[in-house]
């Protein structure tokens, strides 16, 4: 997990492009979200946008339904009912889950 920061222009996208490819190439999982300053309102709009293109990944590939199904048992063993907070922030994690998440519903 790592965040880069810095001022307009000094390279920021090229490296983290850089680190993507090396990610990829030793079997791990590259996730990049940009900030918007448009999207100042909205907080958590990077790490939103970087877990719309994995959900989007995963939902493109029948290849990937197992990797689906083991991300929607992850994540309900692990955060329990707060699933429902990290579907307002990052909604295509509807699509993984399978339905639509409520507040007053309880994973096991």
């Amino acid at each position: 997990f790592a965040f880069i920061s810095g001022h307009a222009g000094i390279g920021k996208s090229f490296l983290a492009y850089e680190f993507g490819k090396h990610v990829i190439m030793s079997g791990g999982i590259f996730l990049a979200g940009k900030f918007d300053q448009l999207q100042q309102g909205k907080p958590f709009s990077a790490l939103a946008a970087a877990f719309n293109g994995y959900c989007g990944m995963l939902m493109q590939s029948s290849e990937l339904q197992k990797r689906r199904e083991v991300v929607a048992s992850k994540l309900r063993s692990s955060l329990g009912r707060e699933v429902y907070y990290l579907t307002k922030i990052i909604p295509c994690l509807n699509d993984i889950l399978g339905s639509e998440q409520s507040d007053d519903s309880f994973y096991d």
